[in-house]
């Protein structure tokens, strides 16, 4: 029945061609209109003899559908997710170039380094910084062009990293004690390279400095290392690195790197008054410990943006779905 009235919405003047091919009797029917749309007019058969008709008209059909009414928040949320998508895209291409660049400055790709390149710290930007932009290319694509595959892409990809959140807070929460461990037995294996690596070496200094901790659980954890050892001939020997100390700064400007200078051979009395005795890992527990509304706060935060593009994602996928099936 609806694709009589399809046909009678294109072609009115059909309309008097169909009553023809009617049998006599229910030529002689009343008939009456209702103004459902500006171009189309349905029409009621009221005559009894109709109802065995091929024509007749079951109650439950009427009305017959409607055409499709645009949701009008859609234009509304492809341009917000294009926005958002778009400043991520930009930051994770920095965070991409920073770490390609870092690679490519201490050539980790390159002969015997790329064995160590596991530990290395430029590998974490690479890879967050390729994740943020295939999925925000994805987004900023999917949603300015309408484009559903890039949209099921971006929505499996959020929806992923949703799921890894959750399942990441809950290991936390469960396996704390066991994290601990392993994050003392990684920082002790920096603390190995310290000489060796740049940027292990400037983001050790900058984790002891910024949270006045040395080593991992004491200043003893680096006779690891073999400059520091006191079996070491260097002029490192039986030290510390510069921001172990409590005053890291000559002048106030410039590091002091013999400030913690036989540190190791000293009683705990003696090196308390040039350097922090405390290890980074029970220290990082205690902050955590101060600030876990903070953190509980930003992980709430987050994991409702993500949602939100999910259900943008969704919204939007829906409404490409239903044109495309009017079409």
């Amino acid at each position: 029945m609806y694709r009589l009235f399809q046909k009678l919405r294109r072609n009115p003047g059909r309309y008097e061609e169909l009553r023809s091919l009617l049998p006599k009797g229910a030529q002689k029917w009343n008939r009456k209109y209702v103004q459902e749309s500006d171009d189309f007019q349905y029409y009621i058969h009221s005559n009894a003899e109709l109802d065995n008709s091929p024509f007749a008209i079951d109650p439950k059909d009427w009305p017959p559908p409607r055409g499709h009414h645009p949701d009008r928040l859609v234009p509304f949320i492809k341009y917000l997710m294009f926005f958002f998508n778009f400043i991520f895209f930009t930051l994770g291409s920095g965070l991409l170039c920073i770490g390609f660049w870092g690679l490519a400055d201490k050539q980790s790709l390159v002969g015997e380094q790329i064995s160590n390149l596991g530990t290395d710290p430029m590998l974490v930007f690479v890879l967050v910084g390729l994740v943020v932009c295939v999925l925000s290319f994805s987004g900023c694509v999917g949603f300015i062009r309408e484009n559903i595959c890039l949209l099921k892409f971006f929505f499996a990809g959020i929806t992923t990293l949703l799921v890894a959140q959750c399942v990441l807070a809950l290991v936390v929460l469960c396996f704390h004690k066991q994290i601990q461990d392993s994050m003392k037995g990684t920082m002790l294996v920096a603390m190995k390279r310290y000489q060796d690596d740049s940027d292990l070496k400037f983001i050790l200094d900058e984790i002891q400095l910024g949270m006045e901790c040395c080593g991992a659980q004491s200043y003893q954890d680096w006779t690891s290392n073999l400059y520091f050892n006191c079996s070491s001939p260097g002029v490192n020997s039986c030290g510390v690195p510069y921001s172990c100390c409590i005053d890291p700064l000559q002048n106030g400007t410039v590091p002091n790197s013999l400030c913690g200078f036989g540190a190791l051979g000293m009683s705990e009395a003696m090196a308390a008054s040039l350097i922090y005795l405390g290890g980074c890992i029970p220290q990082l527990v205690l902050w955590i410990n101060r600030r876990i509304w903070d953190i509980a706060t930003g992980y709430l935060m987050v994991t409702a943006t993500e949602l939100v593009c999910i259900v943008c994602a969704q919204r939007v996928m829906s409404e490409i779905r239903m044109v495309k099936s009017f079409n």
